[in-house]
């Protein structure tokens, strides 16, 4: 997702669509990607080689933020450039 400081021109095109449709109350709307990631292994490191894959491949972490989310877990961790977390298994990227 762009970062919050960062200006979301096609967000801001879609609430605006949204409004004139007959939604009035959208406030705002940011436009991300999705991505499914199906992990094989539960490596030790795994969790902090793909943190290290999605900052430096899959997102822009000047403009980005990303969330890992485990298959499963109903919460998504954001990650705002932030020391990984312990975790281990099939990890979906965002």
């Amino acid at each position: 997702m762009p970062k919050e400081a960062v200006l979301d021109p096609q967000g801001s095109a879609v609430r605006d669509a949204m409004r004139h449709l007959g939604m009035p109350e959208v406030r705002s709307v940011r436009i991300g990607k999705y991505m499914e990631i199906d992990i094989e292994g539960q490596d030790g490191d795994l969790e902090s080689r793909l943190r290290r894959l999605c900052r430096d491949l899959l997102s822009n972490p000047v403009i980005e933020d990303y969330e890992l989310q485990k298959a499963g877990d109903r919460k998504p961790e954001k990650t705002l450039n932030a020391q990984p977390s312990a975790a281990e298994g099939e990890d979906e990227a965002k």
